[in-house]
């Protein structure tokens, strides 16, 4: 291997220590790269002509992004090799803390996990203010936790308060947060860095300045005195942050909490007694959890091959997109609105009159606000990106567009009339997007002149806060238009996957059938506290009953009976959705569906009961374990019909999709790969007993027969995530879905 890094020495002893790992876009920590720098450590010790030492990157936007997973990953399945891996971490570490001069961590970009834990042996850090510049320990995140000395160095530097909320949150903090919390000594302009860095050293290198710079780091006041200094207050601490976790992850992610623990028996010990320590409860975690640790891993990967993805089987230029039109003001497209305008594209929103557009305005205001609330966006900030917004009641705008997503209400006519508008209107060369729920890209390109400039572009609600955007073409929709919606999910900061062309699409079809499922043991009468705990146990992130009001039990009901118009028996709308329907119980719209709203209180509905009594239910005993399988196993059932028919061909992007579409929990790995684990003779075996009982909407697939047959599981498929929209057939109808 090249050598990762170079080391220059100016004649005023200034020495410079660039990583710049060869052959790759980011700086990474692997063996190599660590035996490497161990080396150069030793060579310094007995340096004299050395003052102080910057660790600088070579890359742009990049200090050092972590360490190598591909070329770790074997450590965590071998015990030996992976305590060797720390060792030699916290060794190298440990050496660098020692050196004979000052070290300062020049940090411009991503600094995260390994990364991070190298800048904090060295003595000082700064960081620029360049807007890509992130602190973090995210390994909590993959379900390990900082083990090269980050929970003993983060907790002493910045207070324990502030030390567990990074390390167990796994959250990185941005430049101008780094510095306020003296995880940086300074903080600079990175466009003047190489002006501002010298005037640091020069001011390290004084005694007053060096006295001037620790002094910066004290934690005074009242309350690092009661919280920290004192046994009760760090007590206090520790139980709170115990609380935090388990009310974010209900328990079922293992490695925030071993890591809390960690940090508890070491606060106040030694560092090399709280390294030890570091090393033997990682060797203790990696025994006890490897399954959900290599789940999240793998999962990491999945994501960082979407990253790289371009949606298209062969190379296709890419369209510029430096405008967009967004045609229809409501929920939907004003949240796509603020979206595009959060990221700096100017918008203009069109809808039918000035009143609709009022509102539109009014919600993209109001997801500034909660930017500038929660500390995301400078008010200066977000008033510029909302200056980008502008409205119309005509086509006026649009002429110069580049692209145009189509927000309507879901009917086809008047679809089809705007899109016939739209085309008189735009460039030739303009791409036309539509965010349905309920209509197939197929069916709607029939009413373009071009059908190859246009596609689905799928995005979930609320737009704000869901990653996933699916990316849908017709057949007739060309390679170009699909890469570039692609690229631009991506500038846009979501995660785009592209799926075929059928009723519900992927995800919305899938999640669907298990939420059918959980109706129908409503229906039953199994009791609402039942089937939420189930769910809430098994990990789902919500209750059934108050995703279902969230969504709007109008919207629920519509998904559902239009999904059994193109499906037939096995997706049959549970008439206990028709009934609250009929009621128009419609959920936290009206704060009165499944449950009542009162603010952010709510209880349940007694005319949910009222419903309820016309089915006559029998209360079935259901254990917790059999309704899980109830609803789990019928999205796995419809997920391996979207696998035969060629929706998605690549399992992996099936359970991220599901992850990111629905918050299927990832600590399971995603749907497929939980069904894997289950095993599918039994997922089939299950599946037929169902059958029996419930009726045919539990026939198992045609591929989880085959698989059965063959002992095959959905990870050892060839993965093939056909790209190609005109290779995957449709399906016989259209149908609502939940975005």
């Amino acid at each position: 291997m090249s050598s990762a890094f170079t080391l220059t020495v100016d004649s005023q002893g200034i020495g410079t220590l660039v990583f710049d790992l060869p052959n790759e876009k980011v700086n990474k920590f692997s063996m190599p790269v660590m035996e490497e720098l161990e080396k150069i450590v030793d060579s310094l010790k007995s340096r004299t002509d050395i003052k102080v030492l910057l660790i600088k990157s070579g890359k742009p936007d990049i200090f050092i992004a972590g360490a190598d997973l591909h070329g770790f990953g074997p450590a965590f399945k071998d015990p030996p090799l992976l305590e060797k891996l720390i060792r030699q971490g916290h060794r190298t570490f440990n050496k660098i803390e020692q050196l004979p001069f000052p070290t300062i961590a020049v940090i411009n970009g991503v600094c995260l996990g390994g990364g991070l834990e190298f800048a904090l042996a060295c003595n000082y850090r700064i960081v620029t203010d360049n807007p890509k510049t992130s602190l973090g320990l995210p390994e909590v995140t993959l379900g390990i936790f900082p083990g090269w000395g980050g929970t003993q160095r983060l907790p002493k530097l910045i207070g324990l308060t502030e030390g567990l909320g990074m390390i167990l949150s796994g959250k990185p903090v941005n430049a101008f947060k780094a510095w306020k919390l003296h995880l940086a000594d300074a903080i600079v302009p990175w466009q003047f860095q190489d002006e501002k860095v010298p005037e640091f050293v020069s001011l390290i290198l004084t005694e007053n300045g060096k006295k001037k710079v620790l002094s910066k780091r004290q934690r005074s006041g009242i309350l690092p005195f009661l919280l920290e200094k004192n046994p009760l207050g760090r007590a206090f601490v520790f139980h709170q942050a115990k609380k935090d976790v388990l009310s974010k992850t209900k328990g079922h992610y293992i490695a925030p909490l071993v890591a809390l623990d960690l940090i508890k028996d070491t606060y106040g010990k030694s560092q090399p007694e709280g390294l030890e320590k570091e090393i033997s409860t990682i060797l203790t975690h990696s025994k006890k959890s490897s399954g959900q640790a290599q789940n999240l891993i793998d999962l990491f990967f999945v994501q960082e091959s979407l990253k790289k993805d371009p949606g298209v089987k062969t190379t296709a230029p890419l369209l510029p997109v430096k405008s967009v039109a967004v045609l229809g003001a409501g929920t939907m497209g004003a949240g796509i609105a603020w979206l595009l305008t959060n990221n700096n594209y100017p918008v203009r929103l069109k809808d039918i009159n000035w009143e609709v557009l009022g509102k539109g305005f009014g919600h993209v205001s109001s997801l500034f606000y909660k930017g500038v609330k929660n500390k995301k966006l400078k008010p200066s900030e977000s008033s510029l990106k909302f200056q980008l917004l502008s409205g119309t009641v005509d086509y006026s705008g649009f002429k110069n567009v580049d692209l145009v997503i189509e927000a309507a209400v879901e009917n086809i006519e008047l679809k089809n009339k705007i899109f016939h508008e739209l085309e008189g209107v735009v460039r030739p060369n303009a791409i036309i997007a539509t965010n349905t729920s309920s209509l197939t890209i197929e069916a709607m390109s029939k009413a373009f002149a071009h059908p190859e400039r246009f596609l689905g572009m799928h995005f979930f609600n609320p737009v704000n806060k869901m990653p996933l955007v699916e990316v849908v073409g017709s057949t007739k929709t060309s390679p170009e238009v699909i890469a570039t919606a692609v690229e631009f999910c991506k500038k846009i900061g979501k995660t785009p996957i592209v799926v075929g062309d059928c009723a519900g699409f992927l995800v919305n079809r899938i999640f669907v059938a298990g939420a059918n499922e959980v109706m129908w043991m409503f229906q039953e009468g199994v009791p609402m506290k039942q089937l939420e705990k189930a769910m809430l146990d098994f990990g789902m992130p919500m209750s059934p009953f108050e995703l279902s009001d969230e969504v709007g039990n109008d919207v629920s009901y519509k998904v559902s009976k239009a999904l059994e118009t193109a499906y037939g028996e096995r997706m049959h709308c549970p008439e206990i959705l028709h009934e609250v329907y009929e009621r128009k119980l419609f959920g936290k719209k009206i704060d009165k569906g499944f449950y009542i709203y009162k603010g952010k209180d709510k209880k349940p509905n007694p005319e949910i009961n009222k419903i309820l009594s016309i089915f006559c239910p029998k209360n079935p005993e259901l254990t917790d374990s059999m309704i899980q399988d109830r609803m789990i196993l019928s999205m796995v059932n419809e997920a391996a019909r979207c696998l035969q028919e060629k929706i998605i061909g690549s399992p992996a992007y099936l359970d991220m999709a599901m992850i990111l579409g629905t918050g299927f929990p990832p600590f399971r790995g995603g749907l497929l790969k939980y069904a894997d684990e289950l095993g599918i003779e039994y997922v089939v075996t299950e599946l037929k007993n169902f059958e029996r009982l419930y009726g045919p909407r539990f026939a198992p697939a045609q591929l989880l027969l085959d698989m059965q047959k063959s002992g095959g599981k959905f990870y050892s498929m060839p993965s093939k995530q056909t790209q190609e929209q005109s290779s995957r057939p449709l399906a016989k109808a259209s149908a609502s879905t939940l975005g």
